[in-house]
C-alpha cells in the first residue's frame, strides 16, 4: 500500500473536493461533469494509487450506491408526467421504442456474436454466459443526457430535431430502467436457482411486485407532501420514502430501483405542485453523483483492463448500431422527418451515468472474477463513449441547421 490507511471522513473530503475541481476541469473542455469524477475515481483506484484501499472503497459505495440509484430512479419517474409524455407525440415515443429496443438487442447481439474473442471466464457456463448477454444488453440502453444538453446549450439548438431529441432523452432512462429490471431479474433466475419453466413467471411477479410497492409508496407518501411548505421537511420525507420503498423491495425480493421509479411517477401526477416538490432535491444531487461516481470508477482493476477492453469495444459498437438503426425504424414507422431520423441518432450516443449505476446492481448474482470484468468493460465503453459522442452530437444538430450561434461559447 502507498498510503497510510485513510478515515472514512478524510475520504469522503478528499473525494468531494477533488470532484469539485475535477468537474470544474470537465465543463472547461466542454465534457459533463461526471467525465471529472470517472477520472478522478480511476486515479484513486487501489490498481493505480491506491491513495483509497478496496476494503474502504467498498466500503463506502455500498450505502453510497443504494442511494444514489434509488434517488436516479426516483427522479426518472417524477420526469414521466402523463400530460408531457402526451404532448410529445406518437414520434417520441416510437423513436424512443425502437431506439431503446434496438441498443439491447444489437449489444446482445454483439457480446454473442463475439463470443470466441472474450475471456474464457465469460463462457464457463450456458448460463453465465447467458447472464452476461442480458446484463449488457441492460445497461446498453440509457442515454446520459447530461453531454447531450451541454452541446445543445453551447450551440443554442432549437428546432424539431431538439425537441424531439429532448423527449426522447426524457423517456429513455425509464424504458433502460424496465429493460434493465428484466433482464436483472431472468438472469438472477439463471444463475441462483433452476427455474425451469417458472423462469418467466418469477420476472413477471418480480416486475409486478416493484410496480405495485412503489405505486403504493406513491399513493401513501403523496397525501403527506406539501411542496409549498416547509421545504426542508418535505425534503426530509422524501428522502425517507425513498429508502424506506428501497429497503422493502430489496426485501421481497423486488426491483427497488423500479419500485421507486414507479414512487415517482404516481407522486408527480397525484400531487399539486409537485415540480417543486422534485426541484428541491437538486440541491442535494451534485454531492451524491460525485461520491457515487467517483467510488464506482474507483473500482476499476486494471489487471483485468486487457480482458475487458475487447468487451468494453463491443459494446460500444453493438450500442451504437443498436441506437442509429432503431432511430432509423422508429422514425420510418412514426412518419418523422428525414431531417429528424437521419440525425437523431448520433445525437442519442451518449452513456455514462445510468448504465455505470446499472452494472452495480449485477455484483450480487456474479462471481467476482466476472463482475470485476464487467465493470471494467463498461467504464472502458464510457470513457471511449465520452470522447466520442459529444462531436458527434455537435455535429447531428449542426447537419440539421438547428445551432443558433456562429461559434463555441466561452465557459
Amino acid at each position: 500500500m502507498l498510503f497510510p490507511a485513510l478515515q472514512p471522513l478524510t475520504i469522503l473530503g478528499l473525494i468531494l473536493v477533488t470532484g469539485y475541481f475535477s468537474g470544474k476541469a470537465a465543463n472547461r473542455l466542454r465534457l459533463p461533469r461526471i467525465s471529472g469524477y470517472i477520472v478522478v475515481g480511476l486515479l484513486f483506484s487501489p490498481s493505480i494509487t491506491g491513495i483509497i484501499p478496496y476494503q474502504q472503497i467498498s466500503h463506502l459505495f455500498l450505502f453510497t450506491s443504494e442511494l444514489a440509484l434509488a434517488f436516479i430512479a426516483y427522479a426518472i419517474g417524477g420526469s414521466l408526467r402523463i400530460s408531457r409524455i402526451r404532448d410529445l407525440g406518437k414520434e417520441i415515443v416510437w423513436i424512443n421504442l425502437s431506439e431503446g429496443t434496438g441498443a439491447f438487442v444489437c449489444t446482445c447481439a454483439a457480446v454473442y456474436i463475439c463470443q470466441p474473442l472474450l475471456s474464457p471466464l465469460l463462457h464457463e457456463t450456458d448460463a453465465i454466459f447467458l447472464s452476461v448477454v442480458l446484463i449488457l444488453g441492460g445497461i446498453s440502453v440509457a442515454t446520459a443526457p447530461a453531454a447531450t444538453m451541454a452541446v445543445m446549450h453551447e450551440l443554442r439548438a432549437s428546432g424539431p430535431l431538439t425537441t424531439t431529441l429532448l423527449g426522447v432523452v426524457a423517456l429513455d432512462d425509464a424504458l433502460s430502467i424496465i429493460l434493465f429490471s428484466a433482464s436483472i431479474t431472468i438472469a438472477g433466475q439463471l444463475l441462483l436457482s433452476n427455474a425451469g419453466n417458472h423462469l418467466i413467471l418469477q420476472g413477471i411477479l418480480t416486475i409486478v411486485g416493484s410496480l405495485l410497492v412503489g405505486g403504493l409508496g406513491g399513493l401513501v407518501f403523496g397525501h403527506f407532501f406539501q411542496p409549498s411548505k416547509r421545504p426542508e421537511s418535505s425534503l426530509m420525507l422524501t428522502l425517507g420514502a425513498i429508502f424506506l420503498i428501497s429497503g422493502i423491495s430489496t426485501h421481497l425480493g423486488f426491483s427497488p430501483l423500479l419500485a421507486n421509479m414507479t414512487m415517482g411517477f404516481v407522486i408527480i401526477n397525484r400531487v399539486k405542485h409537485a415540480d417543486d416538490l422534485f426541484h428541491q432535491m437538486d440541491i442535494m444531487e451534485e454531492t451524491i453523483f460525485c461520491l457515487f461516481f467517483t467510488l464506482a470508477a474507483a473500482h476499476f482493476d486494471l489487471k483485468v483492463f486487457t480482458t475487458s477492453a475487447v468487451l468494453g469495444i463491443i459494446i460500444l459498437l453493438g450500442r451504437f448500431v443498436g441506437k442509429l438503426a432503431g432511430t432509423l425504424v422508429g422514425g420510418k414507422i412514426a412518419h418523422a422527418s428525414p431531417q429528424i431520423y437521419r440525425n437523431l441518432g448520433l445525437a442519442l450516443l451518449p452513456q455514462a451515468g445510468l448504465s455505470l449505476g446499472l452494472i452495480f446492481l449485477a455484483e450480487p448474482i456474479l462471481p467476482t472474477e466476472i463482475f470485476d470484468m464487467l465493470l471494467s468493460a463498461t467504464l472502458v465503453s464510457i470513457i471511449l463513449n465520452e470522447m466520442i459522442s459529444p462531436p458527434l452530437v455537435k455535429w447531428a444538430i449542426s447537419n440539421a441547421g438547428e445551432t443558433n450561434v456562429e461559434g463555441t461559447d466561452e465557459d
